[in-house]
């Protein structure tokens, strides 16, 4: 079965545009003809994955529209969160859309990161997705360089032997 994608396309840019009132989200920044949305977008069309559910809010739909668009991208879904619900429930929410088997993988996908090195991206996940099962979940991220506030942190530790 194909990785179900999230794009999850909320975020306003409040954290990058601290000082003004008006923000402009990462996500929708032209920086050359290419946007991080259109990057994330690119990305699904990879054979792993099955078509995206893009989880973002009323403002942001036409711009997203526009975006689905350009990049050619025809068969999609887009949950229209009600209200800035940040993203642990607007990733419920995805999960427990009615399009979506319940065995299904999800891969949670934030449009406001640059993944650069696409094939060890996809490489990683189809090494991961053969030890997937209902019982665990994998987390891509990287490791941080210094502390912050304003994120989650995982504490890990290496498994020499994966239960199956």
């Amino acid at each position: 079965m194909k990785i179900r994608p999230v794009i999850l396309c909320g975020g306003s840019g409040t954290r990058l545009w601290t000082n003004q009132k008006i923000h402009q989200a990462k996500q929708f920044i032209d920086f050359g003809n290419w946007t991080l949305l259109g990057k994330t977008l690119e990305r699904t069309k990879n054979q792993i994955f099955d078509t995206p559910l893009i989880s973002t809010n009323f403002k942001y739909l036409k711009e997203i529209k526009k975006h689905l668009k350009k990049h050619k991208i025809k068969k999609y879904k887009i949950i229209l969160e009600p209200a800035k619900m940040n993203t642990g429930p607007a990733m419920l929410s995805a999960a427990l859309i009615k399009d979506v088997p319940d065995i299904q993988p999800l891969l949670f996908l934030s449009t406001d990161h640059l993944i650069q090195k696409e094939k060890i991206f996809y490489k990683e996940i189809k090494e991961s997705k053969k030890y997937l099962s209902n019982k665990n979940i994998f987390i891509f991220g990287i490791k941080p360089t210094n502390p912050s506030s304003e994120y989650g942190y995982f504490l890990t530790k290496k498994i020499k032997k994966l239960i199956k």
